[in-house]
């Protein structure tokens, strides 16, 4: 029987290869929704017996299907969010909630098909790794058993990304209203005014959270009760599982604990030239070891490099000269030519006719797009793109150009991997590499490459700016991912729940960061909800991760680059050797573990905050001695 089945199953997949395969190339996003209900059809017919579930063959026969058949989904998923994210009509929420059911659907029955497969530890290890990912439903956040629940639950996140992507902070005095990106971000990025940046803080708040507390409730319930249906205790231990780590949480910790001296020390400092700056506008009632979330620069308070100015250590020691890098004819464009080049002088390769002829790099004229940056991969070997609004010609653009396009070289590099193995080693593994690759073309030496700075010999008040301007981006995220992945872990499990939300929330930002609100906040606020990645049900702990493995891979590719000096100043661009080990690392995606992954280029298994505590050294240390005098 199983050898009859399987013989039918080859030959749909000749049918499958010589027919709409070919058509989906380039049209994939095209095909209707009664072609992949005949994919799901075939599958559920596909009949695993005894003797097919012990052989290897048979097993391989599967993956594959699972592998073709599914890339075809992940293609017209693929379109279905870019179009949504550039267009949040209607129309394309209702498309991409329909896509987004196929695919719970697809996965859910190749999850039950899978465990039928009796793996064995004697078959290729590349199979068994497939067979694993399908059978814990890796491809996406959790397999619904219950397709009306999976309905509902698509229906409800659309309405959440829904409000927080329309909401707008309007002035009553002239009817102007700002979005968030870039108007809002803008103004908490320049702004100097206490009032203002008040009026802000508080309007975006106000006018996403409570609005997304109920929809955010009737979530957490469904996601976790999908998470136990498939065998977890709750959505955080199905997070936790995707980083392939047992002592997850206990690494977590521990990393956390090796950095929170360092951001003590840069809290301390900060504060005081705070309080110096704004003088009797800073509020004597709040706690006075705490910092007003509104005056860092940004509207989460999680990067604090925007208000570099104010807190500067050699106010009159400049380290380089951006403007009048963008005022020489810069353009876009031509700021993503110079990413490219940053890959292609180190024998990566250029990005394809596909991505110049789609990517978005301008805010869309006349459509209710979102300038959140966020790249794409249409699972055809060709079309990747990247979506983001390049609104002012500044260095923060600049650099997230880079980081955008490292994720896009992740897609080119691992093209030829199995589906199921196309992303990256862990979710942590895209983003250390995107900020690794941003450490590099920050370096003093590769300013100096791009005329930015006349020397990359700096003195040591300089080095000392250099190294303030890198750590008010990275020492504050680090504290934030950190209190933000605890709020969520804990609502998942139920230790937060909706009636202390908002008070649970401002408790960990008080304990972990020393973070106040500026202004009264009660349970019907919802401030955890202003964040994009809440409003996404995005997991976060694979930032705080990436944002410490970035040095350790950064440190790897220095080294490998024949880098002299101090770390800091490295630019492994135009290394060819650096080039290569990183092509090694992007070619695997997650067809191994990610600890095989980072030893090709670290020499090293365990991810650690060593090389980011050597890094910041000098500037640990002056911190110390600062804060001492004061």
């Amino acid at each position: 029987m199983w050898q009859f089945l399987s013989y039918t199953f080859i030959l749909w997949l000749s049918i499958l290869n010589n027919s709409e395969s070919r058509i989906c190339k380039h049209n994939c996003h095209n095909l209707k929704k009664a072609y992949f209900d005949e994919i799901i059809l075939e599958l559920e017919n596909y009949e695993i017996d005894s003797k097919c579930a012990k052989s290897e063959e048979c097993a391989q026969k599967f993956i594959d299907f699972y592998n073709r058949a599914y890339s075809l989904v992940t293609q017209k998923k693929s379109y279905a969010l870019f179009e949504l994210m550039t267009n949040f009509s209607e129309k394309n929420q209702k498309a991409l909630i329909e896509i987004e059911t196929i695919s719970n659907k697809f996965v859910g029955i190749s999850q039950n098909k899978s465990l039928e497969i009796k793996i064995n530890e004697n078959w290729n290890e590349e199979l068994r790794r497939q067979l694993n990912f399908a059978q814990k439903a890796y491809l996406i956040d959790i397999s619904f058993k219950n397709e009306n629940e999976k309905l509902k639950e698509s229906i409800l996140s659309k309405k959440l990304e829904y409000i927080h992507a329309k909401a707008k902070v309007c002035k009553n005095d002239t009817n102007t209203c700002l979005s968030l990106e870039p108007e809002l971000v803008d103004l908490m990025k320049k702004s100097r005014d206490y009032d203002e940046l008040l009026w802000a803080w508080k309007g975006w708040r106000d006018a996403t959270g409570p609005k997304m507390r109920e929809t955010f409730i009737q979530l957490v319930d469904i996601r976790n009760m999908a998470a136990r249906e498939n065998g977890y205790r709750d959505m955080s231990e199905r997070w936790i599982e995707d980083f392939e780590d047992e002592n997850f949480e206990s690494t977590y910790d521990s990393l956390y604990e090796q950095i929170r001296p360092f951001y003590e020390q840069l809290h301390t400092y900060v504060r005081r030239k705070l309080k110096n700056f704004y003088g009797t506008k800073y509020p004597k009632n709040l706690n006075s070891k705490f910092i007003p979330a509104h005056l860092l620069g940004n509207m989460w308070a999680q990067t604090w490099d925007n208000i570099y100015d104010l807190v500067v250590p050699y106010p009159n020691e400049n380290i380089s000269n951006y403007t009048s890098f963008f005022s020489n004819k810069m353009t876009p464009n031509t700021m993503f030519k110079h990413a490219e080049q940053f890959f292609v002088s180190m024998g990566l390769s250029k990005m394809t006719k596909q991505f110049w002829q789609n990517s978005l790099i301008v805010r869309p004229k006349n459509k209710n797009g979102r300038c959140h940056p966020a790249t794409y991969d249409f699972f055809d070997g060709k079309d990747y793109r990247i979506k983001m609004c390049v609104s002012m010609k500044s260095e923060e653009d600049f650099l997230k150009i880079h980081k955008e396009m490292t994720e896009i070289q992740y897609f080119m590099n691992y093209k030829n991997q199995p589906t199921i193995f196309r992303r990256s080693a862990n979710p942590s593994f895209h983003e250390a590499i995107g900020n690794a690759v941003i450490l590099s073309a920050s370096s003093p030496k590769h300013l100096k490459y791009l005329s930015l700075t006349q020397t990359d010999s700096l003195n040591k008040e300089q080095e000392i700016n250099f190294l303030m301007w890198i750590c008010l981006k990275k020492i504050p995220f680090l504290s934030y991912s950190y209190t933000l992945y605890m709020w969520r872990q804990d609502v998942f499990k139920d230790k937060i729940n909706s009636s202390n939300y908002n008070q649970k929330w401002w408790d960990l930002r008080q304990n972990i960061q020393k973070i106040e609100s500026p202004i009264e906040r009660t349970e019907s606020d919802f401030d955890a909800g202003a964040k994009f990645h809440v409003a996404n049900h995005m997991p976060y702990a694979r930032y705080f991760i990436s944002n410490i493995l970035e040095f350790q891979i950064f440190k790897a590719l220095c080294k490998l680059s024949d880098h002299i000096g101090p770390i800091f100043n490295c630019d492994f661009s135009n290394s060819i050797k650096s080039g290569y080990f990183l092509k090694r690392m992007l070619e695997l995606g997650a067809s191994k573990h990610w600890s095989a992954v980072l030893k090709i280029s670290t020499q090293q298994e365990k991810i650690s905050a060593d090389a980011l505590l050597e890094y910041f050294k000098p500037l640990y240390d002056w911190l110390i001695e600062e804060n001492l005098k004061n």
